[in-house]
């Protein structure tokens, strides 16, 4: 890391003309790896089997036309369209893609991670756009398990200290954050 580089603590800042820097702790790495390796792995889980068909191979269509059973998996990729008919057809042709898209922004944020021992994080504006979906999906993922559309910041914020779900309420706040750091960096780069 250059000396000229300002970090701040887990929070993401815009460093020359199209990087962006964080640093993270151990712990706050070890945090983000293990929630985006969920995210791949839960990805990872509706596969297409195409081997019967290699032109749909080729041209990304899913053999999937149902949507996922997983309630984290269906936020991550949702219907499209409320029309039962519609959204099976535009989800055969989508999915694929969709995944794949997904995943390779969450093997980005993986990597990223991985290769940086000492929790520095360096990315261009092609990573940080990786790194703001992946943020995304593990949001969404906890947004789910944490059934923020039905209760308010209110009820999440009052959580029992006991309550497992706390914790998990804190992930998903400070990922709002780091999310909310990186798009403040790369607005400044558009001013």
């Amino acid at each position: 890391m250059s000396e000229e580089a300002e970090v701040t603590p887990s929070g993401f800042t815009r460093h020359g003309s199209n990087d962006y820097v964080a640093n993270f702790s151990a712990s706050e790495s070890e945090v983000l790896v293990n929630l985006v390796e969920q995210i791949i792995e839960l990805l990872g889980e509706r596969t297409d089997n195409h081997g019967d068909d290699p032109l749909a191979a080729m041209v990304g269509i899913t053999s999937h036309d149902s949507p996922p059973d997983d309630d984290v998996l269906l936020r991550l990729l949702p219907n499209a369209y409320a029309d039962q008919v519609d959204a099976s057809e535009f989800r055969r042709y989508t999915e694929s893609t969709l995944r794949a898209k997904k995943g390779a922004h969450a093997m980005t944020m993986r990597i990223d991670l991985k290769s940086s021992p000492d929790g520095f994080i360096e990315v261009d504006h092609e990573g940080a756009n990786a790194w703001l979906g992946a943020m995304n999906d593990i949001r969404l993922a906890l947004g789910v398990r944490l059934q923020v559309q039905e209760k308010t910041h209110e009820e999440l914020e009052i959580l029992a200290p006991d309550d497992p779900l706390r914790g998990v309420y804190a992930v998903y706040s400070w990922l709002g954050w780091i999310q909310g750091s990186l798009i403040q960096a790369l607005m400044d780069d558009a001013l």
